[in-house]
């Protein structure tokens, strides 16, 4: 009984430490937000699922040793570089498309991948922080669900965690295909705008905080 209580415990703590991480608007949020206008309510869920793989590839690249590659400064400097280039582009793309009829930006690049491509790329390329987090706040507190319970408790916690992702993801891309509906092209053009101003506030966030340490 007080060993289940514990795992239960284990669980609640990955849930949250996840949720306060997803509540807060970043790139794989505003992709979601965008490519539901198009691909309906099930994005959220494959999306998810797609930045679940990368997270699962996270953790086992840290299994087999590897973690250090993700630690080392000048690869995530070039890391955070790149993906805030590639997000300062894609959010002036989306924010000058935005005035275009739905359709358009479905050629845009980075949206108009399948949500499950999309979950990897915007977990990855698109946002380096993923990672990053993994290898802070992420191992830290798996590390103490193990300690504290076991490996099975570090299972609970893994699920936890994953059922946060789905769960929130989900909930955004339902509650916009909604807002899609009854809202119609003003939701659609005020969307786009957030997203694509949500992209270009990040891709300025990572190009001043990596690609000054890259170059000096």
């Amino acid at each position: 009984m007080v060993k289940m209580l514990e795992l239960l415990f284990q669980l609640s703590v990955g849930f949250l430490i996840a949720l306060s991480g997803v509540l807060i608007p970043g790139p794989l949020l505003a992709f979601i937000s965008m490519k539901t206008l198009h691909s309906g309510p099930k994005t959220g869920t494959l999306a998810a699922t797609g930045h679940i793989v990368v997270e699962l590839g996270i953790l086992s690249l840290v299994a087999f040793g590897l973690g250090s590659l993700l630690k080392n400064e000048t690869f995530t400097q070039a890391i955070g570089t790149l993906g805030g280039l590639l997000l300062l582009g894609l959010g002036s793309i989306i924010i000058a498309k935005s005035k275009n009829t739905p359709e358009s930006t479905q050629d845009i690049a980075g949206i108009s991948y399948h949500p499950l491509i999309g979950g990897i790329l915007y977990s990855t390329i698109f946002n380096p922080s993923v990672a990053i987090w993994w290898m802070s706040v992420g191992l830290v507190t798996l590390m103490g669900a193990v300690n504290e319970a076991g490996v099975i408790g570090g299972i609970f916690w893994i699920i936890g965690h994953f059922s946060a992702d789905l769960g929130w993801f989900s909930a955004v891309s339902f509650s916009v295909d909604r807002g899609k509906k009854i809202i119609g092209g003003t939701f659609y053009k005020i969307l786009l705008i957030a997203c694509g101003l949500t992209l270009l506030i990040f891709g300025i966030i990572f190009t001043v905080n990596y690609l000054p340490n890259l170059l000096f």
